[in-house]
């Protein structure tokens, strides 16, 4: 028996706007200080490109972070209000214009929604900043290894002569699926398996087993000693595909305090990079490998033990 053997530069230039992109989502009508145009969010878009692994380089755990902001698998543009040292992620409209995010600063507010005392504008407060942009899923890694052995014979056979047999039996195999999810060495079963379709993620060269049981059409011949009992085992051939998501940013924005919409930058954290990962927080499916046919491709062991005749 045979089984196949599968062995943006150092910093952005810091520009003051009156307004983000993700602010016209939860603000009705904006005066425009600099334009006076509303910039309409874009719309998501695939790239097979591994994000910068920001694991380390922040106060908070960024495998939390990632998980907040694409364990729901989506990929459209969306915005989020994060805490710079503790990670909290908060939706900006349920934030706004209330603390601990926002303060009443002097300066009257050029925003048409706003209903604050005159002479005032709402501003965020320092450790409080803004991003937009979207999450997607690219394949980062793949690998095959044989898993642990188990049987596969839908019956035994007892050779009761004085000498040896060479004897038939059928086989079957269940193949199986499982998409896990990991977040700082916490596993998840049971996440959605659509990433792994080629539409969301990277585009997989190759067909998922399905959860089905195989009857694998071989008459498999194996030779039983004399008083002993045979039977057929295997051992499958699965493959692992990783995926870590990354969250590509569009815009990042940041006040000092004082200012109503701060700064905007098109990099994370004004940083020489958009894209941004977190290796403690990855995607796997898990499936078997199968043959050109639609078998399972797997490793066959025969067994036998001391039968009684």
């Amino acid at each position: 028996m045979k089984a196949i053997m599968l062995v943006l530069k150092e910093s952005d230039s810091v520009e003051y706007v009156s307004l983000k992109r993700y602010v016209s989502r939860f603000f009705a009508t904006v005066i425009m200080a600099v334009t006076g145009t509303v910039v309409m969010a874009l719309q998501a878009r695939a790239n097979s490109l591994p994000g910068v692994n920001i694991r380390g380089q922040e106060w908070f755990n960024t495998d939390v972070f990632m998980d907040r902001i694409c364990s729901d698998m989506g990929t459209e543009d969306r915005g989020f209000l994060f805490n710079i040292h503790s990670g909290e992620v908060v939706n900006p409209e349920d934030a706004y214009p209330k603390e601990p995010y926002y303060h009443l600063a002097p300066g009257e507010s050029r925003t048409a929604n706003y209903f604050g005392p005159s002479g005032y504008h709402y501003a965020l407060n320092p450790g409080w900043e803004l991003f937009e942009g979207h999450c997607e899923f690219p394949e980062t890694s793949s690998w095959v290894w044989f898993d642990s052995e188990r049987r596969i014979s839908e019956d035994t056979i007892t050779n009761c002569t004085a000498g040896s047999s060479t004897l038939t039996i059928n086989e079957s195999y269940s193949t199986t699926r499982t998409y896990t999810k990991t977040v700082s060495g916490n596993v998840k079963i049971g996440i959605k398996g659509e990433v792994f379709n080629g539409d969301i993620g990277g585009g997989f060269s190759y067909s998922w087993a399905i959860s089905d049981t195989h009857q694998l059409g071989l008459a498999v011949g194996i030779t039983v000693g004399p008083g002993r009992q045979g039977w057929m085992d295997a051992r499958p051939l699965k493959r692992i595909v990783r995926v870590n998501p990354v969250f590509e940013v569009d815009y990042y924005n940041w006040s000092d305090g004082q200012n109503e919409f701060g700064w905007t930058a098109h990099s994370w954290r004004s940083r020489s990079y958009n894209r941004i990962s977190s290796w403690g927080f990855y995607l796997d499916g898990i499936a078997d490998v199968l043959n050109s046919d639609g078998t399972p491709s797997m490793d066959f062991v025969a067994r036998d033990k001391v039968g009684i005749c």
